[in-house]
């Protein structure tokens, strides 16, 4: 292989041999070894009270009627991914420092 196609590679999150889901210290022990390689996370965000209450403040009727629905709607978190890399670690199950690559940002 070419030295580009090499380094491509490396920072690229989208080449990988497979998924898995994983357990929260797994992750911590996954990301505190990442040090500058790309990753591809995907989650479950904590659910945002803000978004339940306009949520709850829109619903017809028919979806109250239908309770179980809407509360498995209203409980279940934003899926969320971040393509990035690492930029500072923070102690076992600490939060991190990822620099989002698509934006340049950090989260």
């Amino acid at each position: 292989m070419s030295r580009d196609i090499l380094e491509y590679e490396m920072y690229n999150a989208n080449v990988y041999a497979s998924e898995e889901k994983i357990s929260l210290t797994q992750m911590a022990e996954l990301l505190e070894q990442a040090n500058t390689t790309c990753f591809t996370v995907c989650f479950t965000a904590k659910v945002d009270e803000a978004v339940v209450r306009e949520r709850l403040a829109n619903c017809t009727k028919a979806e109250l009627a239908e309770g179980k629905a809407l509360a498995k709607e209203i409980l279940s978190g934003k899926e969320t991914t971040i393509i990035g890399r690492l930029s500072k670690a923070d102690g076992k199950l600490g939060r991190s420092l990822v620099i989002d690559l698509p934006t340049q940002g950090y989260r």
